[in-house]
């Protein structure tokens, strides 16, 4: 029997009640028949929500919220298959409710911890995410930029060495801006934040900002046009053998008429805006780290990416008897089936660079990772605050809604 009212997520529960589950199947099932598709399953338990109501699909956000955030947290305390389950679940009935396409622009938190379990920065990075229609892919925080951010900031991929940072496609700046939280303090340090489309830019601008990076000069955001720098790049670089692939042409995928989308966009506070470019002359060996996440969207963006690498990292080394840390690039990137050639692209273009040599490379999932971090942690009194922690708690929430395997690369020049 269906029930009048949501169910109460009981604290004292020690498995999942099945009214919860039933809730949770009837919510499946609504979405299911709002994507066109029939099905013989009848669930006559738990509450059915309106999804098509705008009021109602908000109250069922809601619920599924408090419902992560109440399964972690059980799932953590009791390791209970179960629980988990209900979890992960709750997450992806949340992911498909949440369409990013018609909502606007959001600036939302992101929590990132330490090694130890500290927060790197306390309340989370503030992220700025505009509206599909002025940011087209850019307007989401991608899992790979999730993922890569963490390691940095727990120091599972150090970059505590490295002064000048560049991130290539930045879009709403979360791994640029963990970048330059991580570096925060350090005689020196900056992230150069890059993208294309100046409304990206601005994201990074005022992501900077929010978390106190701007003023002081350690995020400097820049417009960066790949493909125009890589003629650059091919037109500086003196005898030099003709490119194989002749001229690199643009993806239609990666502008989309960029051009005149920022033009006609209603509400574009960014049109006229002349952004600073960073150019192929100023840019070449003058930085000591790059790195980028699911940049590899397009068969294109495999043979640029490696060029640009190659040419905004340092060359020389110091003299005899100085310090020295080879420079680096940290790339991460979703392994889609859609996208295998891409991939095997790019691993191909990096191992004919002779200049880049390949330290490591690892595949995991972003709650497996994390999962690993927080099963590491030896500190009692850490591992008791974090079992506490509301925002972890939904991080690992998010992440059972996430499948794809994450590739990591780490090169250095050699």
């Amino acid at each position: 029997m269906a029930l009048s009212a949501p169910p109460d997520l009981d604290k004292a529960a020690s498995e999942p009640p099945e009214e919860v589950v039933a809730t949770l199947q009837q919510v499946a099932q609504a979405l299911k028949i709002q994507r066109g598709i029939t099905s013989d399953d009848i669930f006559r338990g738990g509450y059915v929500w309106d999804i098509v109501d705008k009021s109602e699909r908000h109250q069922c956000l809601q619920w599924l919220g408090r419902t992560v955030e109440w399964a972690t947290k059980k799932w953590m305390l009791s390791e209970q298959d179960e629980w988990e389950q209900v979890a992960e679940m709750a997450a992806k009935l949340t992911s498909e409710l949440c369409g990013k396409g018609a909502s606007g622009a959001v600036q939302r938190r992101v929590s990132l911890w330490r090694r130890d379990g500290d927060p790197l920065l306390v309340g989370g990075i503030a992220v700025h995410e505009p509206s599909f229609v002025h940011a087209d892919v850019g307007c989401k925080t991608w899992g790979a930029a999730i993922l890569l951010a963490r390691r940095i900031a727990r120091q599972s991929v150090d970059i505590s060495a490295f002064r000048r940072c560049i991130e290539l496609g930045s879009g709403t700046g979360l791994l640029g801006l963990a970048a330059g939280c991580a570096l925060r303090g350090l005689e020196g340090a900056s992230v150069t934040m890059t993208d294309y489309l100046p409304v990206l830019i601005q994201a990074a601008r005022e992501g900077a900002r929010a978390n106190g990076l701007l003023d002081n000069g350690a995020i400097v955001p820049m417009k960066m046009d790949w493909f125009e720098m890589a003629q650059d790049i091919v037109a500086l670089s003196e005898n030099r053998e003709e490119p194989t692939r002749g001229t690199i042409s643009i993806p239609i995928a990666n502008y989309l008429d960029a051009v005149h989308r920022d033009a006609t966009a209603a509400g574009n506070e960014w049109e006229g805006r002349i952004e600073p470019t960073l150019g192929a002359k100023e840019s070449k060996g003058a930085f000591d780290l790059v790195i980028a996440a699911d940049v590899l969207y397009e068969m294109e963006h495999c043979y640029v990416i490696a060029l640009l690498a190659n040419h905004l990292l340092a060359a020389t080394k110091p003299g005899v008897g100085e310090p020295y840390v080879a420079p680096r690039f940290i790339l991460t990137t979703p392994l889609r089936s859609t996208h295998w050639r891409e991939v095997a692209a790019f691993e191909a273009e990096m191992a004919a660079t002779p200049t880049m040599c390949l330290v490591s490379r690892d595949d995991t999932t972003r709650a497996d990772d994390l999962d690993s971090w927080i099963s590491g942690i030896k500190d009692k009194g850490s591992a008791t605050m974090l079992a506490s922690d509301l925002n972890l708690a939904r991080a690992i929430g998010e992440d059972a809604g996430d499948s794809l395997i994450y590739r990591t690369y780490v090169y250095e020049r050699c």
